[in-house]
């Protein structure tokens, strides 16, 4: 007995031994977890260790008040989260030669991904600087030979032409300093190559045509909606330099494999799908929060039940067994991209939102089946924009000013996961 109280005053202290709590950890994708807190962790500030054997760990003053978890991915990683001490939760990252992780912090989430690492880049070797040849030197006159003087009686008067070179510096005089040094440096060494190579993406609105999509509280269909914020985000792209394709831009019925199709056919680096969630009316909740899928057999009750209004469109293209067996054969390198898309275009998402709107919700990274997702060749995310049956969501997501803001967070996003991963 004495024992058990024992135990149970240790447990005790854990629960008042900080403010700050781990109330939820859940792995997603191949090879990520993360962790909710019972606060906003903004400015959290933790340690990082290294390990030998491609080991990392991370100290965080808190109280785990679920179960240590222990996650080992398909890559032979690894991520571990318990209480090392009274007052702190220590999580241990093991990665392999080939790969490193990457946190992220938004509001009351920390996001862990062991992501593969980026390729050394190659120093650029600069050709040595021409020396600038020196002027001959004139010989004086009592060096010069008896023939030279007998020749310089013809002409004993003429001055001697100056160099090219000395006629610069009154140049620099009319302000053009900067012009000529500029060129004369590019004269001597090349610029550093650039990168010339331009991105391909399609955006594919949702719906469209005979389907409606989510019938709104605003009684304003999803199909319009996502037409809008499509448009406004190949304006955005374009703006950056992408080339982008639409699979509509006008209220036209696409079935689902024909999207698809159209992206495989342009050989696009990324499929983007954009769509707006809702639940039936006679839902006893009203649900907010932006969410980003990636392609997978669904992981929980709510990616099922999403992906199965944005799948009822194709119910007849494949059967529930042809669907599955598809998704296990589906290319792991390219669920693994999906699913840092869809990271980057998340939190580069909330980030903006949340600079100009109070109250965004973070719905999170998921797996779903969407079969939108399924015949593409690319990494592809499909982006639920918030919820068309919530009357704040609702309202915001039909705004062309919160449209925009959307969708300089998706832009911006798809930029991160270039500049990581390309």
């Amino acid at each position: 007995m004495r024992s058990i109280l024992i135990l149970f005053f240790c447990l005790l202290g854990f629960a008042f031994a900080s403010d700050l709590k781990i109330l939820q950890i859940i792995p997603f994708g191949t090879s990520s977890v993360r962790i909710t807190f019972n606060q906003d962790i903004s400015k959290l500030s933790f340690k990082e260790h290294s390990l030998k054997d491609f080991r990392s760990f991370l100290d965080i003053q808190a109280v785990l008040v679920v179960s240590r978890k222990n996650y080992i991915f398909s890559n032979q990683t690894q991520i571990s989260i318990a209480q090392n001490t009274p007052e702190i939760v220590r999580i241990v990252i093991k990665t392999n030669k080939d790969s490193t992780y990457r946190t992220k912090i938004v509001e009351k989430h920390l996001y862990i991904s062991i992501v593969d690492k980026l390729p050394e880049p190659q120093e650029i070797k600069k050709p040595p600087k021409r020396e600038e040849k020196k002027l001959p030197v004139q010989k004086k006159p009592s060096q010069v030979s008896h023939k030279s003087n007998n020749n310089q009686s013809s002409s004993p008067k003429k001055p001697q032409a100056s160099p090219v070179r000395k006629t610069q510096p009154s140049a620099h005089l009319n302000g053009s300093k900067a012009s000529l040094h500029t060129r004369a440096k590019s004269s001597l060494a090349p610029e550093a190559p650039k990168v010339s190579k331009k991105y391909k993406i399609v955006i594919d609105p949702g719906h469209g045509g005979k389907d409606c999509g989510a019938m709104g509280v605003s009684k304003i269909c999803e199909k319009v909606i996502v037409l809008s914020v499509s448009k406004f985000l190949e304006q955005e792209l374009k703006k950056r330099g992408y080339i982008v394709y639409m699979t509509r831009d006008k209220d036209v019925y696409i079935n689902l494999k024909e999207r698809t199709d159209f992206a495989n056919a342009k050989n696009v680096d990324l499929f983007v799908s954009i769509h707006a969630n809702s639940v039936p009316k006679t839902s006893s909740d009203s649900p907010q929060g932006i969410e980003t899928y990636f392609l997978s057999t669904a992981r929980s009750e709510r990616a099922r039940k999403v992906a199965e209004l944005e799948n009822k469109d194709d119910v007849d293209v494949m059967n529930y067994f042809s669907k599955f067996s598809f998704l296990n054969s589906l290319n792991s390198h390219r669920l693994i991209a999906s699913n840092k898309l869809a990271i980057d275009i998340q939190f580069g998402i909330l980030r903006e939102l949340r600079k100009h709107y109070q109250g965004v919700v973070d719905g999170g990274v998921r797996e779903g089946p969407f079969w939108v997702l399924a015949g593409a060749l690319m990494p592809s995310v499909l982006i639920e924009i918030g919820y068309n049956s919530n009357p704040i969501e609702a309202r915001r997501i039909d705004d062309k000013r919160y449209q925009r803001f959307l969708v300089k967070g998706i832009a911006d996003g798809i930029e991160g996961y270039f500049a990581k991963n390309y």
